[in-house]
C-alpha cells in the first residue's frame, strides 16, 4: 500500500516507517522534520490546512501530536490546535481526498475517564472523571474521526490507544530514557515514593506490529488498546536498567501526582489482529541501553517526539 505517516520523524513514528518499509510498503513521511529514514518527505504542519495534501495514498497513519502530557496542561492551546485541530484537519483531507484507511494515535490516558478497574475497549466513559488536558485531547481526536465517519461517510478508521511505550529514540521525558540519563551521568537511578507505581509497558517495535497489521479490513472502524501484557512496577524498571549501567538505586520523594492507574487489557488486538508483544522487558531494556552507548554526546542532546 502507499502510505503516509504524520509524526514519521518521531520517536514511534521513525519505527512505524522502517516497519512498513520492512513489509515492503511505500512510505510518505509528513514532518516539519526530516525523517531518518530514506523516504519522500513532505515537510508541513498538521496545523496548516492548506499544506495537507493525501491524493492517491490508501491508509494515513496519523501519530503528529504533542505527546508530553505535562506541556500540554502548561499550554493548552497549543495542545489543542496540534492535536485536535491538526486532527480535524488531517480527516477532513482524507475524506477529501478519498484515503481508504485513517489510523489514529490515541492515548491509554482516556482510560481514567472510563469506569471501572480493568477496562477495555468496550468500557463506558463518565467523562466527569476525565482529569488531564492532554487525555481530553486524544478522546476528542478519537471522537472527530468517528463522526466524521458517520455524518460524512468516511473516511474509514482504526484507533490505537498507545500504553506506555520505551524503546531507541525515545524523547527525554519518559521515564526509561530519564533512568538511563541518571544512571550515566550521576550513578543514580532515582525512583519517586517507594516504586510501586506500575505501567503495562510495552516496546515500541511491538507497538508498530499491530499498527502495520490494522491494514487489514478486520481493523476497519475498530479501536484497539496497546499495552503490555503485565504491569510492571517502576521499581521493577529501575533494577532493569540498573543490570546495564553502575547505578544505585535511590528513592526520593514524589514531586507531584500521578494519575491512578488502571488495568488497561488488550485482547482485542490478540484476538482480532493476530497480535501479541513478543518482547520481553529484559530484552528491550537491553536494546535501549546498547542504542544509548552508541549515541554521541550531541546526540543525546538531540529531541525526539512523538
Amino acid at each position: 500500500m502507499r502510505c503516509l505517516v504524520t509524526g514519521g520523524a518521531g520517536y514511534i513514528g521513525s519505527h512505524l516507517v522502517a516497519k512498513l518499509l520492512a513489509q515492503k510498503h511505500e512510505v510518505v513521511v509528513l514532518d516539519t522534520r526530516r525523517p531518518a529514514a530514506d523516504v519522500a518527505w513532505h515537510r508541513a504542519d498538521i496545523r496548516d490546512r492548506d499544506a495537507i495534501r493525501l491524493k492517491g495514498f490508501d491508509a494515513v497513519f496519523h501519530l503528529a501530536a504533542l505527546a508530553n502530557a505535562r506541556r500540554c496542561a502548561e499550554d493548552p492551546r497549543l495542545c489543542y490546535d496540534t492535536n485536535v485541530v491538526g486532527t480535524a484537519n488531517m480527516v477532513h483531507a482524507a475524506f477529501r481526498d478519498g484515503v481508504a484507511r485513517f489510523i489514529l494515535a490515541s492515548s491509554s490516558w482516556v482510560s481514567t475517564a472510563q469506569m471501572g478497574d480493568p477496562v477495555d475497549e468496550a468500557t463506558p466513559f463518565d467523562l466527569s472523571n476525565l482529569n488531564s488536558i492532554y487525555g481530553a485531547s486524544k478522546l476528542i481526536q478519537e471522537m472527530v474521526c468517528v463522526s466524521h465517519l458517520a455524518e460524512r461517510g468516511g473516511p474509514a478508521f482504526t484507533i490505537f490507544r498507545y500504553g506506555t511505550s520505551y524503546g531507541e529514540r525515545m524523547w527525554s521525558g519518559l521515564v526509561v530514557r530519564a533512568f538511563m540519563e541518571s544512571a550515566e551521568s550521576r550513578g543514580v537511578i532515582p525512583v519517586m515514593g517507594d516504586g510501586n507505581q506500575y505501567r503495562e509497558f510495552l516496546y515500541v517495535g511491538d507497538m508498530c506490529d499491530a499498527q502495520v497489521l490494522a491494514l487489514g479490513e478486520v481493523a476497519g472502524n475498530k479501536t484497539y488498546n496497546l499495552t503490555g501484557d503485565q504491569p510492571v512496577t517502576i521499581l521493577q524498571l529501575a533494577q532493569e536498567v540498573a543490570r546495564h549501567f553502575p547505578a544505585k538505586i535511590q528513592h526520593v520523594p514524589a514531586r507531584r501526582a500521578e494519575p491512578e492507574p488502571k488495568r488497561v487489557l488488550n485482547g482485542r488486538a490478540k484476538s482480532e489482529l493476530g497480535w501479541k508483544p513478543s518482547t520481553s522487558l529484559a530484552d528491550g531494556i537491553a536494546r535501549c541501553a546498547a542504542w544509548w552507548r552508541s549515541l554521541t554526546a550531541e546526540e543525546k542532546r538531540e529531541p525526539y517526539w512523538v
